[in-house]
């Protein structure tokens, strides 16, 4: 969809953005799998020495609202004007070590995943709803039950859409 795309910034530039008091950043980290499987959350802002090395698996840095700390990333918005305001939130940016990522969960907005750089795979499942059984974590609500009907692997341009309500985990 996005041939040649180019991430709005560099890994090093995010990392320094999630250091700013005035964006929201977050650090998402698993330990184990399966049953063993523990996610914990760390709220920004996130000195670089907070991170873990970059070799190390099973993490993610988040980013929120780069179209209001990023002026040249405005425009990334602007191909999905034709979903209502209400349904879009902001423009996150992550970058995820090997194995990293959220866990299984599902937005309350559309979601539109654009790959920059390397590749992800994405698992997409059912709709979920506020009947939906979460795990009991204090600040992640990951879905207890996660069954993908769909899986995809994304490259550098590509854009997945999800609507909003659908069970996904990258």
């Amino acid at each position: 969809a996005l041939p040649g795309i180019q991430p709005p910034l560099t890994r090093a530039d995010l990392f320094k953005l999630a250091e700013s008091e005035e964006v929201e950043s977050r650090l998402v980290t698993r330990r184990g799998r399966g049953a063993d499987e523990v996610w914990s959350l760390e709220r920004g802002p996130l000195a670089r020495r907070r991170l873990p090395a970059l070799k190390q698996p099973d993490w993610t840095v988040l980013v929120q609202g780069l179209d209001l700390h990023l002026p040249s990333a405005q425009g990334m918005l602007t191909p999905f004007r034709f979903i209502p305001q209400a349904r879009l939130d902001d423009l996150m940016i992550s970058w995820a070590a090997e194995g990293g990522g959220v866990g299984p969960h599902f937005d309350s907005y559309d979601v539109f995943l654009i790959q920059g750089l390397g590749r992800r795979r994405w698992r997409v499942g059912a709709l979920c709803d506020a009947d939906s059984p979460l795990i009991a974590h204090d600040d992640l609500r990951l879905l207890a039950e996660f069954d993908a009907v769909e899986d995809y692997v994304l490259e550098p341009g590509d854009i997945l859409y999800l609507p909003t309500r659908f069970a996904h985990d990258g």
